[in-house]
């Protein structure tokens, strides 16, 4: 969202300066293109777009307690690698119909989607009768990763929900 309102007001401002240069004197200065009334709406335009923003635009959320973005980082890697989680919930998260859940949108079929929660899911697993696919999700997805590789797993799946 405040990247379409970055590249809005990067519009805003080509345009207003493009229409104060075309009807102004070519050797016109700066100052004297910043004062013509396209230049003004531009300014105003923007100062709108800022106060619109919120606090929640501008600052990422807030990561879980002991989650940093080096551990997200490592658990992108572990979960479309050595975690082989990507094999049933898909490369981005968003699942693979009849095998793995969507890990991207805030519906969590048998956890509270806390970060907690991800990581005893994942250390635990999902029997296939509690799984809405049938198919069972084992303990650490049935591969020898280690705890701290669950954690950054789960630490990189609870962003894909933020």
């Amino acid at each position: 969202m405040m990247v379409k309102k970055i590249q809005g007001l990067g519009l805003i401002a080509f345009v207003a300066f493009g229409l104060a240069a075309c009807g102004g004197d070519s050797s016109a200065d700066a100052d004297a293109m910043a004062e013509t009334p396209a230049a003004q709406a531009a300014v105003v335009a923007a100062d709108a777009v800022a106060d619109e923003m919120t606090e929640t635009d501008a600052m990422p959320q807030e990561l879980p307690e002991g989650v940093t973005e080096a551990m997200i980082e490592e658990g992108k890697g572990v979960y479309n690698g050595a975690g082989i989680c990507m094999s049933c919930h898909g490369p981005t998260g968003e699942g693979i119909p009849q095998l793995g859940a969507n890990l991207t949108d805030d519906e969590w079929l048998h956890i509270d989607g806390s970060y907690e929660s991800i990581i005893d899911n994942i250390m635990n697993g999902v029997t296939a009768q509690e799984s809405s696919s049938g198919v069972p999700m084992p303990a650490k997805g049935g591969t020898a990763i280690t705890d701290d590789q669950v954690k950054a797993v789960a630490a990189y799946v609870w962003t894909l929900s933020q």
